[in-house]
C-alpha cells in the first residue's frame, strides 16, 4: 500500500503504483513507458508513490503502454477497494435477466446507503433513480417518486454531451419518462454533434438504449417515432461485432410491423427467437418467448 505524505492523498498517489503494475504486467520497460514524455527518474517516483504527473502526461503514458482508460479504472478501483463501476453494472445486468429481486434489493440498499452518507452528491442521486427504475422493471413494487423523476429529467435536459453513464441511465429510466420528453432526449443522445459518439463503447451504448426506446415506443403504440428511430439504427451502419444488437433491431422492426397489422411478420420474429435458443441465450430467449406469447403468436416450444 502507498505511504501517504502531506502533500499528496493515497488516492493519488496509488494512481503511480497501478500504473507500475500494469506497465510489468504487459512487459513494457520504464523506458518504453517514458517515451518522450517525461524522465525514467521521473516515471520512477510517480510509480512508486512519492509523486503525482500532470493528466496529460499520465494520458500519454497509458498510451505507451497500450492500456486505455477503462482499464485502468478497474484496475485502480480494485487496488483501493472501492466500487468497482463495471463490476456493479455487471451485477445489475444479470440480476435483471435473472429476475433476481433479492439481488437487486440488495444492489438498490447500497446505494441508498451510499446517499444517506452522502444526500448532497448528485450521481449517488441519479444511482437510487436508477436502481429503482431497475427494480420497477423486475417487479411494479418501486415507483419513481415525481420529484426523483423531475430531477432525472432536469439532468438529462442539461446534458451537453452524452457519456456512457448518461446513455445506460437514461436507457434504464426510460420507461418512466412521457413519450414527447423520451423523444426530445433521444434525438439530443444521437446529435451528430457529440463528440464521443463514434467511440465503441458510446456506440454500442446508445445502439443498445436506442433499441429500448423502440421497445418502449412499439409497446404504447408510438409506431411513427419508433419507426424513425429504427431508420436511424438502420443508417448507423450497425457492426458485425454487435450481432446481438444486430439480431434485436431485426426483431424489433418485424414486431413495430406486426403490431401495425402485417402478420406475416411475426415469421420473423419467430426465427430471432429460434437464432436465440441456437446460440444458447436461453434467459433472453425466456423474454422473447413470453412476449410472443402474450402477442398471441404461435411458436415452436
Amino acid at each position: 500500500m502507498v505511504t501517504n505524505n502531506s502533500k499528496y492523498s493515497t488516492d493519488e498517489l496509488a494512481i503511480g503504483i497501478v500504473f507500475k503494475y500494469l506497465r510489468e504486467s504487459k512487459g513494457f520497460l520504464q523506458k518504453e513507458a517514458a517515451g518522450t514524455e517525461i524522465s525514467v527518474p521521473h516515471l520512477s517516483n510517480f510509480e512508486n508513490g512519492l509523486v503525482i504527473i500532470a493528466t496529460h502526461h499520465f494520458i500519454a503514458l497509458l498510451n505507451n503502454i497500450a492500456v486505455d482508460m477503462f482499464e485502468f479504472q478497474n484496475a485502480y478501483n480494485q487496488y483501493l477497494d472501492s466500487k468497482d463501476n463495471l463490476l456493479f453494472n455487471v451485477k445489475i445486468s444479470n440480476a435483471v435477466m435473472e429476475g433476481n429481486i433479492v439481488q437487486l434489493e440488495l444492489l438498490s440498499k447500497q446505494v441508498e446507503q451510499s446517499l444517506l452518507d452522502n444526500p448532497s452528491n448528485k450521481k449517488l442521486k441519479l444511482d437510487n433513480i436508477r436502481m429503482k427504475s431497475v427494480l420497477y422493471f423486475v417487479t411494479p413494487s418501486y415507483p419513481i417518486a415525481k420529484d426523483d423523476l423531475n430531477f432525472l429529467i432536469d439532468y438529462l435536459y442539461n446534458l451537453k454531451e452524452w457519456g456512457l453513464y448518461d446513455i445506460r441511465l437514461f436507457g434504464q429510466c426510460a420507461q418512466f419518462i412521457d413519450i414527447i420528453k423520451l423523444i426530445d432526449l433521444t434525438n439530443r443522445m444521437t446529435s451528430p454533434m457529440q463528440i464521443n459518439k463514434e467511440l465503441h463503447h458510446i456506440k454500442l451504448a446508445t445502439i443498445q438504449c436506442v433499441l429500448n426506446i423502440i421497445n418502449i415506443l412499439v409497446d404504447q403504440r408510438m409506431f411513427e417515432p419508433a419507426r424513425r428511430l429504427i431508420k436511424y439504427l438502420e443508417g448507423s451502419e450497425i457492426h458485425e461485432y454487435f450481432m446481438f444488437e444486430k439480431l434485436t433491431l431485426i426483431y424489433n422492426r418485424a414486431n413495430c410491423s406486426y403490431q401495425r397489422g402485417d402478420e406475416q411478420a411475426s415469421e420473423v420474429m419467430v426465427k430471432c427467437l429460434e437464432i436465440l435458443k441456437f446460440c444458447d441465450c436461453a434467459k433472453t430467449a425466456t423474454q422473447v418467448s413470453k412476449e410472443l406469447h402474450d402477442l398471441g403468436i404461435e411458436f415452436p416450444k
